[in-house]
């Protein structure tokens, strides 16, 4: 529902911003399949010593777009579409914190250790919605002002409205379950700059993009394995999101027809 009401609310600025809408304004249109590239999640969330992060294994899916002004060089795109990540695999790191199992417990060797294991099985389904401005000249003003540096061409805004399956657990080196954590749905928003262009029926575009991670929710500590300060700060990092050491969290490569 809330997804719905931006989508109508994008809509409206966009008949609002450009009057009455008509073949010629609005141009031509496209459909296209999208690459999602290089999409991560940053371990760092757990808040358990990791700066490592797991990227997108399965990143695929398709859009829709409606080129506005279109006169080839420049034009605004409203674009909606579909995609699915998987995020799958498992990551050894190092660890902050002290674990201090329960005495009399069968845990000991867990204090002893330094690495642990985030083992990971999510898949997310993401519905979005952006709305973006090219110009080429941009780009060719980088190239010539600029030593020779080509400007992104395209710039936007956006929304995913995301669906999330599956879980992370978290191992000791032993094979210890530590915890056991997963991601909240919900809509998040996402900036956007990069390169695209139409030429004759042909749409492709390259994309990076600045998402809002999910929200990390902690859903289960062994108090037994690990002590109750190691388990209150795992559970702390609940609400967690995006704790990223970088701009760009992901790109976007789409190749399309236009109609």
């Amino acid at each position: 529902m809330k997804f719905g009401f931006y989508l109508l609310t994008t809509f409206l600025m966009v008949f609002l911003t450009y009057g009455r809408v008509t073949g010629e304004e609005w141009g031509n249109m496209h459909i296209s399949y999208i690459r999602e590239v290089n999409n991560q999640l940053f371990l760092s969330d757990f808040q358990l010593g990791s700066e490592e992060s797991i990227r997108d294994k399965n990143g695929h899916g398709v859009s829709l777009g409606w080129l506005i002004n279109n006169d080839g060089e420049k034009f605004f795109l409203l674009n909606t579409g579909i995609s699915h990540t998987d995020y799958q695999g498992t990551v050894e790191d190092g660890v902050n914190v002290t674990f201090e199992p329960k005495t009399g417990s069968d845990y000991e060797a867990l204090s002893q250790s330094k690495n642990i294991f985030y083992e990971l099985d999510q898949s997310f389904t993401n519905t979005f919605i952006s709305l973006s401005y090219t110009n080429w000249k941009i780009t060719m003003h980088g190239l010539r002002h600029w030593s020779g540096t080509p400007l992104p061409s395209t710039y936007g805004i956006g929304l995913i409205s995301q669906k999330v399956e599956g879980n992370t657990i978290i191992k000791g080196i032993d094979e210890t379950l530590i915890a056991e954590a997963t991601y909240n749905s919900g809509l998040q928003r996402f900036y956007l700059l990069g390169w695209s262009f139409n030429y004759e029926f042909l749409q492709m575009s390259f994309i990076l993009r600045y998402v809002t991670s999910p929200v990390l929710n902690i859903k289960s500590c062994n108090t037994e394995a690990v002590g109750d300060l190691a388990c209150d700060r795992i559970k702390a990092a609940t609400g967690n999101r995006n704790n990223s050491p970088q701009l760009f969290t992901g790109s976007v490569f789409s190749v399309g027809m236009l109609f």
